[in-house]
């Protein structure tokens, strides 16, 4: 194995693969990554793994020997983050693997490469395509709302539901929840009629769509990877497992085997009390009353009538903080709310307008925000549960 690359183009594809090695795992293998050098392609790839998502990146490189070696993944990152801006010069000998770049040599021991987990066979017959930048928008209206609870393992994944004529990326905690829909899309893939029960798709023979609950892991992964250049994603969804496609990179992610709750249960038909108001604003309030919070529930409450708009808090250890708001557009009768701010802070940050719609009822009722301005094909709703009295 032999071959040379300038450092940055060698960077540029590495740079987050390191995010997906465990830095400690039952299988040492994993703190590797899996090298593979084509003479015949002129081209090296490398694979990172975690067993539940596994990422190949393939480029070009000038390549006069091939061969497939693993190596730790963590020193061969930082080794190249520290060469000179130069040409990269790797090969092996014997069971080294030598990295010399200008005036800097460095020697990293080799592993045995045939202890790496099989990587999944690239299929894209089925694929459907996708705007890469709408999927990317959809993630980040959506992760934040996940679970970290790892006992309720379906809700620390993002629920990913495909229709005939649209779909849809939602995610909860179970104290707020995030949903974006894609309206008159038709993303549908084709099925293979020969595919066994086992095998197929759809969650369900008796319905028409299809659900798949994504590690977040594999979503903020995808984030990372995104660039405008590429624009289009292709999906190829199994029955337990998903394969995306973008740009030079494959990633293999599991599926979280659970049905996902049915989260729009909680959507209330019909809130009586509705405000628009500056989302800077509003944030601004809620972070600097949010000071003196509470640190058990983080509690933060609305009072609004048709008068008055007060944002306050109250701490037995610390004090009380409140502030009157401004320049808001009120419709309903006297209520409050309490709820943890930082789960407002999060839905308002996702909030694409200046002005967020707020809708609410009791203080038992959740509150329901959106955007002031629909975006055209789209339907965003965050939900936020109350903190009770």
């Amino acid at each position: 194995m032999r071959l040379s690359i300038e450092k940055k183009d060698l960077i540029t594809h590495i740079q987050h693969l390191a995010t997906i090695v465990p830095a400690k795992n039952t299988s040492p293998i994993l703190t590797n990554y899996l090298i593979n050098v084509s003479q015949e392609t002129n081209s090296v790839r490398i694979t990172a793994s975690d067993l539940e998502l596994t990422v190949v990146v393939e480029f070009p490189a000038a390549v006069s020997e091939g061969g497939t070696i693993a190596v730790s993944a963590r020193h061969f990152n930082e080794i190249i983050n520290f060469m000179p801006d130069a040409m990269v010069n790797l090969w092996r000998h014997e069971e080294l693997l030598m990295i010399q770049c200008g005036k800097v040599d460095f020697n990293l021991l080799i592993a045995d490469h045939t202890l790496f987990p099989v990587i999944p066979e690239t299929k894209l017959e089925n694929a459907i395509s996708l705007d890469a930048a709408l999927f990317n928008r959809m993630i980040s209206k959506t992760h934040f709302a996940v679970s970290v609870d790892v006992n309720r393992a379906v809700l620390t994944g993002v629920c990913w539901k495909i229709f005939p004529d649209h779909h849809l990326m939602a995610a909860t905690d179970g104290r707020k929840v995030s949903e974006i829909k894609i309206l008159d899309s038709m993303l549908m893939p084709p099925q293979d009629p020969t595919e066994s029960v086992e095998e197929n798709i759809f969650t369900d023979q008796q319905q028409s769509y299809i659900e798949k609950v994504i590690p977040v892991k594999t979503l903020l992964f995808l984030q990372k990877i995104y660039d405008p250049e590429y624009k289009e994603m292709n999906v190829s969804i199994g029955r337990n497992k998903m394969m995306f496609s973008y740009g030079k990179y494959f990633v293999f992610s599991q599926v979280i085997e659970h049905k996902y709750p049915e989260y729009q249960k909680a959507f209330p038909l019909d809130l009586p009390n509705k405000f628009v108001i500056d989302r800077e604003a509003l944030r601004t309030a809620i972070r600097r009353v949010a000071l003196v919070a509470p640190d058990d529930n983080l509690r933060i409450r609305f009072e609004l009538d048709n008068d008055r708009f007060e944002v306050n808090t109250s701490n037995r250890d610390t004090g009380d903080g409140k502030q009157n708001m401004d320049n808001y557009n009120y419709e309903g009768g006297s209520t409050g709310v309490s709820f943890n701010y930082k789960y407002m802070l999060s839905i308002l940050e996702a909030v694409d307008s200046d002005k967020a719609i707020i809708k609410l009822g009791s203080s038992k009722d959740p509150m329901m925000i959106f955007n002031e301005s629909a975006i055209p094909g789209q339907e965003i709703t965050f939900l936020l549960m109350p903190l009770r009295s």
